[in-house]
């Protein structure tokens, strides 16, 4: 059985405790895996929280930190290899599945919504792991059709409120996406 978590928050004032060693926020793969290692030890991972209650960084032992980080630096370069096998897998899922939904697309705007929607990080549709595929794809290309083929941009910029707009640009849409070859003619 694994020990209980134990986890506290403490001020970045507060002392560090005695072999322990901070490790700033922002490097996914050493928070979690110090986070891990302190845990599977039985001992406290300390949550460092400014005055604002935002979390900096936390504390473990130090032992633990530095061995992470000696194996993040040797595996950077596989984990990398990986996420980028990775992602081209869901690129070409996702292109695949553009294809099917749209056979007549023109390969320029495929390539725009393939970049766009599936940009690492952009926290865009394409990202999302909560969403089936289709779904994601559909839900780029009318996004994609929405800005670049129609003038909802300009609606909103003069003033209309985005179901106004977009009730206003839906018979252009219909347009482009039958003539991409929308499945049924209507996507929306």
């Amino acid at each position: 059985m694994a020990p209980p978590k134990r986890e506290y928050t403490v001020s970045p004032r507060a002392p560090m405790p005695s072999g322990y060693a901070f490790l700033r926020k922002g490097n996914r793969y050493q928070t979690l895996n110090c986070r891990r290692l302190t845990h599977d030890a039985g001992k406290t991972v300390y949550v460092v929280q400014n005055d604002k209650k935002t979390a900096t960084g936390i504390r473990v032992p130090k032992s633990i930190l530095l061995q992470v980080q000696a194996k993040d630096r040797t595996t950077l370069s596989s984990r990398r290899a990986a996420t980028e096998t990775r992602d081209a897998a869901v690129i070409r899922k996702a292109e695949a599945e553009l294809d099917d939904m749209f056979p007549n697309i023109p390969k320029a705007e495929k390539a725009i919504i393939l970049k766009r929607a599936f940009q690492k990080y952009s926290r865009r549709v394409g990202r999302s792991s909560q969403t089936p595929m289709p779904r994601k794809v559909q839900l780029a290309v009318i996004a994609h059709v929405r800005h670049k083929h129609t003038t909802y941009d300009a609606l909103l910029e003069q003033g209309r409120d985005r179901e106004n707009a977009r009730k206003a640009v839906t018979k252009k849409m219909q347009e482009v996406l039958r003539k991409w070859g929308a499945r049924g003619g209507k996507i929306m």
